[in-house]
This record gives structure tokens, C-alpha cells and sequence, in this order.
């Protein structure tokens, strides 16, 4: 079940995104700072909006849906680990789509290939294989994978 992030239960995502980020830094080599805690690279606070997926009133998993030009764009997507390999990351994706038709992009980073064959999968499924899958040069994050879809 989808659940807006807002700042009364905010600190359920502060706990979670460093978790992420935690594990995400296997990838990036991005290190802690002073205080132990990550930098984060996006915010769940408008113009962003996030979200929790719950399920029996356990918080399982976050994503901030951004705007990138005319694109609704996942920017961050976490699924705790007890919660991974139950279709549970498949069905949040795939509320979120629901919430906003029109053009999508889902992003992956080099070396993020659970991340990048789990968007596949997903995106695959989710539009019956209508949709565009491109190499690109970010200017912050390298080289990416990007999926394309519309949705309407």
C-alpha cells in the first residue's frame, strides 16, 4: 500500500535512506560523512514527492518520484532486504506509474545491475514491452541506463 512520506513520518525515511545510501555506496565509492551519515542526492519534499510502500503496517521500501523535463522520473527506489525477491518492489513501481500517466524515465547507474535487471523486468511487464532502453552520459553520474515509457 502506498503512503506519502510527509514530515510526521519522516524519520522512518531518514533511518531507511541511509540504509540505501549505505549500500548504494558499494557502487558509487560515495563515503560517509563526519557524523557517519550519507549526503543525500534527492530529496522526498515537493517539488519531489515520496512515497513509503507498506505492507501488515510495516514500512517495506521508499521511492521519490521527481520531474526530469517532460518526464516523471524515479530518482531514488529502496526495498528493504527481508522485503526483496516478493514482487513487492514490481508492485510499488507499478502504483507509482499509475499515479501519473504520461512520459516516464527510470534511471540506473554503471556497475547497478540488480538495480538495472530489476527495471527491465519491471518496466518490460508493466508497458507489455513498449518501451525504449538507452546508454546516456550523466553529467553527475557517469554512465546510465535509461528506460523510457509512456503510460497514459
Amino acid at each position: 500500500m502506498l503512503e506519502n512520506i510527509t514530515e510526521a513520518n519522516a524519520p522512518v525515511f531518514n533511518d531507511l535512506v541511509q540504509k540505501y545510501e549505505e549500500e548504494f555506496a558499494l557502487i558509487t565509492g560515495k563515503k560517509p560523512e563526519a557524523d557517519g551519515k550519507y549526503s543525500l542526492d534527492s530529496d522526498w519534499r515537493a517539488p519531489n514527492v515520496g512515497f513509503y510502500w507498506k505492507m501488515d503496517g510495516e514500512v517495506a521500501g521508499f521511492a521519490i518520484k521527481a520531474t526530469a523535463g517532460s518526464f516523471s522520473d524515479i530518482t531514488e527506489f529502496y526495498i528493504k532486504p527481508s522485503h526483496r525477491g516478493r514482487k513487492i518492489g514490481a508492485a510499488f513501481a507499478s502504483a507509482i506509474f499509475d499515479l501519473y500517466p504520461g512520459n516516464w524515465q527510470v534511471r540506473q547507474i554503471e556497475g547497478a545491475d540488480l538495480a538495472r535487471e530489476f527495471w527491465r523486468k519491471t518496466i518490460d511487464k508493466y508497458t507489455n514491452g513498449n518501451f525504449f532502453e538507452s546508454q546516456e552520459k550523466d553529467p553527475y553520474w557517469g554512465e546510465i541506463t535509461c528506460q523510457r515509457f509512456q503510460n497514459n
